[in-house]
């Protein structure tokens, strides 16, 4: 955990310092509308996996907007460790990476309302306006069980052993009918057993915008995603979680519009622009 905050912190001033250092002395000319909506996509690195997200935003007034966002996340559990079983070859397989005791392939989904609130303008050209958000919603952590190609039986033939394999879930690895786990099974294996978890989260962040067009969203994203879920969620083997949650650091991108104005007039504006 501790890796992984200083590789976000290492981000955030890699990214953010040089706008800061060059943002200063010349007014902006180019001006938001008084009223708009941004459509706006982005990508995301969690400290427990990583996801995309899109949001979708209307100015209430000259400092807060109205935020409705959806994002997908893959989470996965930071005792994650991959192996390899050195007796692969042996046994008829290929030696690949597995992680050991992985019970479930988490994905979530989230769809949420919030508030973006501006707490430093724009002043100069090239200058970056900082923004706080707060958004809460519902997610639906979808848990896709994990397999194993296991050795279950083996037979001798001509002073050679042969070794008999399958698919197996984690938990089969302490039976007695099991004496190795070789590699992972395909993906595939297990896909109509997924489990739907619901829950709710909280979203809490700093957004900072760089745009150098008025009309236009560059920002970088840092915050907290807190998860709450009805029914338990379990990545690792035997280690259930109700709560889960994660710091982040995304990219965003979009376009602001005047929503009053048809899509055929804005498209015919983007054109004498460009």
């Amino acid at each position: 955990m501790a890796l992984v905050r200083k590789i976000i912190v290492l981000l955030f001033f890699i990214v953010y310092l040089p706008v800061a250092m060059f943002s200063q002395g010349e007014f902006s000319d180019n001006r938001e509308s008084l009223k708009y909506n941004i459509n706006q996509f982005g990508i995301k690195v969690n400290s427990d996996g990583f996801g995309v997200l899109y949001t979708f935003a209307q100015r209430v007034n000259y400092r807060l907007r109205r935020n409705y966002e959806v994002e997908y996340d893959y989470v996965k559990s930071l005792k994650e460790v991959k192996m390899i079983n050195t007796n692969a070859e042996v046994y008829g397989c290929s030696m690949k990476k597995f992680v050991f005791g992985k019970e479930n392939s988490v994905h979530v989904l989230r769809a949420g309302y919030g508030y973006n609130w501006m707490i430093f303008e724009k002043r100069d050209k090239g200058s970056v306006s900082i923004h706080l958000q707060a958004n809460a919603g519902f997610s639906f952590a979808f848990e896709k069980p994990m397999y194993y190609v296991m050795i279950d039986s083996a037979v001798m033939f001509n002073g050679k052993p042969y070794y008999f394999k399958s698919n197996h879930r984690f938990e089969d690895y302490y039976s007695p009918q099991v004496f190795d786990l070789v590699t992972r099974s395909p993906y595939s294996v297990g896909m109509s057993e997924i489990k739907l978890r619901p829950g709710n989260y909280i979203k809490l962040d700093f957004s900072f915008d760089f745009a150098q067009d008025a009309m236009a969203v560059s920002a970088l994203e840092v915050g907290g995603i807190f998860d709450f879920y009805y029914l338990p969620v379990t990545i690792m083997y035997n280690q259930p979680h109700n709560f889960m949650w994660s710091i982040y650091i995304a990219y965003q991108f979009g376009r602001k519009y005047n929503p009053t104005l048809n899509r055929d007039y804005r498209r015919s504006q983007r054109k004498i622009k460009d």
